[in-house]
């Protein structure tokens, strides 16, 4: 335990140590903030170089077909076809809604009794 003496000067130093970092606090000036982006043009957002942004963004406009993988749920030619609000890359201007269930392998299944009069997935651009 602790003297009375030796309590005293280690709360001494512990207050002179809380003083001499709040005064630091407050005499260093923050670092200066920029401003966050307004609109989108087409750059990256910095995750990215913008070459790689660039070959990721082509990949992603690039139509697909049968043979990529294209159907029966998805029936417009490139990701782009939804993501394009206000450009390409952005948000959805449309809203899916899919019914079923994932199965015991994972994967996605169409649900087990009938809906919409045998369409088994509602949505604008899709049919199955």
């Amino acid at each position: 335990m602790l003297s009375e003496a030796e309590g005293e000067k280690t709360m001494r130093t512990f207050i002179a140590a809380a003083i001499v970092g709040v005064a630091l606090a407050f005499a260093s000036d923050p670092p200066p903030s920029s401003e966050a982006p307004a609109g989108f043009d087409d750059k990256s957002n910095g995750m990215v170089d913008d070459a790689t942004h660039q070959a990721d963004k082509e990949k992603f406009d690039e139509p697909e077909a049968v043979d990529d993988g294209l159907g029966p749920l998805y029936n417009a030619q490139a990701c782009r076809e939804c993501h394009q609000n206000p450009s390409s890359g952005g948000a959805s201007q449309i809203t899916e809604l899919r019914v079923g269930h994932r199965g015991t392998d994972g994967r996605f299944r169409n649900p087990d009794i009938p809906i919409a009069h045998g369409g088994e997935s509602i949505s604008g651009r899709s049919r199955q």
